[in-house]
């Protein structure tokens, strides 16, 4: 039957240095045909890889998803009716949750062809390769969607017809099982050294695996899964082709994409079908130098969670903190902009200066970018860093204040010293931390240092539960610059300036636990027969 089917697929061709995919020339081929040549098959391969960077998912829509509705990070502006993210007050119906969803079956969708048309034992290594490649990016797209939306719909095969559609949600137990399931075949099957860079090798599966057990521990609190996680990151560390960049700020240079420590990596092209919009989703307000434009600054880094950072770091801003919680910068335009906790009305150099409230994100810009969803930025979904950071995490859980955790956690510290953060305090010892707790929090502070802006601080202020989100929300809440009166009017206290954005986060049990997850869009149970509102998430 295999040798019967015809198929239409894109044929892809690379912009300079493979930086993204760009135009799309239609060819008609038996499945037999695709997989005989390393250029046939990587078109098919790297259309589902651009099914993974389409605008709504990793280009656009879940930054704003993730990041209006972190706690740690939040909304500055863009959408009104995504308001309710940034309020901790949504609904099933609330602005893009529902692209977002989307964004990932159609990923899946993408893989499922390319899995359905090889073979569960391929023929030769290309094929091996193509499988791989779908069964990984499949698992990445169940990773997020279990993590967003709790128990979903497990589709693995194409969805022929309508009836084909109707798929009720599994559990999340199964979910996970799924998840590995695809990254063990994906580690079996993937090259370990790919011909073209964006495409993720079999290191990329192993590095899943460890991300996916760091969930699962954090859930479970299970020995055996905390062992996993740790041994997983470990191996990945000691045994696969990585190295952290010297330098913080080259992670995120133009020039210096596909690092020594990128373990997969999104590509992007300056180029107007091929472009990604997070950079001006996330770039500090009217910041996109070189361009007539400026950034949106949509995402911006909430006072608490800078206090927070700013306190891991010492009290004196590193290297991390300049890209991922800015606090003046220079305004395409020409002007400055400031923000906490700067006080309002500072000059900087003696010129006045216009306020924004809250910290921006500045790890990427692209000073050739068309327009503000064309930029050429690449996007690391996972690197080396945070292999150190869950190996540290593991550790302390399984050894408590142990010295091997202590060490994986300055490795991270070190290197933001030797980016020129001369103000970051001595490594960490023993004599530091006197519980698990404590350096557990250390551990959590050191990641949003690390990796905020980079899709992790919502699924890290979720994953330890209702407690710990509860705590995220409290320090939120502690930080705000003003309350309301009984009757309703605002009082401008002990806070130090006014913002209309800030609003504050229900701490009642039952609303954290609503958050723990998004709602099942209100458009899937409209149009998935076998999910009804019965099956909604808790608190929707």
């Amino acid at each position: 039957m295999k040798n019967l089917i015809y198929i239409i697929i894109a044929l892809f061709t690379f912009s300079s240095c493979e930086n993204m995919l760009e135009e799309e020339v239609y060819d008609t081929r038996t499945v037999e045909d695709i997989y005989e040549t390393p250029e046939s098959a990587n078109a098919v391969v790297l259309g589902v890889l651009k099914s993974l960077g389409a605008y709504n998912y990793y280009s656009a829509q879940m930054h704003q998803v993730l990041g209006f509705h972190s706690g740690l990070t939040g909304r500055r502006t863009g959408a009104n009716s995504a308001k309710p993210l940034a309020q901790m007050k949504v609904t099933p119906s609330t602005a893009w949750i529902d692209k977002t969803y989307d964004g990932m079956y159609e990923t899946i969708a993408s893989a499922n062809f390319v899995i359905s048309t090889t073979d569960s034992v391929p023929d030769n290594d290309i094929e091996k390769n193509a499988r791989g490649v779908a069964l990984f990016s499949r698992a990445v797209s169940y990773f997020n969607l279990v993590r967003m939306y709790g128990g979903t719909p497990l589709v693995l095969e194409p969805i022929l017809n309508e009836e084909e559609a109707h798929v009720p949600r599994a559990t999340k137990d199964l979910v996970y099982k799924q998840i590995e399931k695809d990254l063990n075949e994906a580690w079996e099957f993937l090259y370990e050294v790919q011909p073209l860079t964006a495409m993720p090798s079999k290191w990329a599966a192993k590095a899943f695996m460890a991300k996916l057990y760091l969930r699962i521990a954090s859930e479970s609190n299970a020995a055996d899964d905390w062992t996993k996680a740790r041994d997983y990151a470990v191996e990945v560390i000691t045994s696969g082709p990585y190295n952290l960049v010297p330098k913080y700020n080259d992670l995120f240079n133009l020039s210096k994409e596909f690092s020594s420590e990128s373990i997969f990596e999104l590509a992007f092209a300056t180029v107007p079908d091929g472009g990604c919009a997070f950079p001006n989703i996330k770039g500090p307000h009217q910041t996109t130098e070189g361009a007539s434009f400026g950034a949106w600054g949509r995402v911006i880094v909430l006072r608490a969670a800078y206090d927070r950072m700013l306190a891991a770091v010492g009290g004196v801003e590193d290297e991390r903190m300049k890209l991922g919680a800015l606090t003046n910068w220079n305004r395409h335009n020409g002007t400055i902009a400031i923000s906490y906790p700067i006080k309002k009305g500072t000059k900087i150099d003696d010129v006045a200066t216009s306020y924004l409230f809250y910290p921006g994100i500045n790890k990427w810009n692209d000073p050739g970018s068309l327009n503000r969803n064309t930029a050429g930025n690449n996007f690391i979904v996972c690197r080396l860093a945070e292999m150190y950071l869950i190996a540290a995490e593991a550790e302390n859980e399984l050894n408590p204040l142990s010295q091997t955790a202590i060490d994986y956690l300055n490795i991270i510290r070190t290197r933001s010293r030797n980016s020129g953060s001369t103000g970051l305090p001595a490594d960490y010892t023993t004599a530091d931390f006197t519980t698990q707790e404590e350096l557990m929090n250390a551990i959590m502070d050191e990641r949003l240092v690390e990796l905020v802006g980079e899709l992790h601080t919502w699924f890290d202020a979720r994953r330890r539960g209702v407690e710990y989100l509860t705590g995220v929300f409290n320090a939120h809440n502690d930080n705000l610059d003003y309350i309301k009166s009984a009757e309703g009017q605002s009082i401008y206290g002990t806070g130090i300036f006014k913002s209309a954005n800030d609003f504050y986060f229900p701490t009642d049990e039952a609303s954290v636990e609503r958050n723990l997850l998004l709602p099942i869009p209100a458009t899937v149970i409209q149009s998935n027969n076998a999910i009804g509102i019965e099956d909604q998430n808790p608190g929707y």
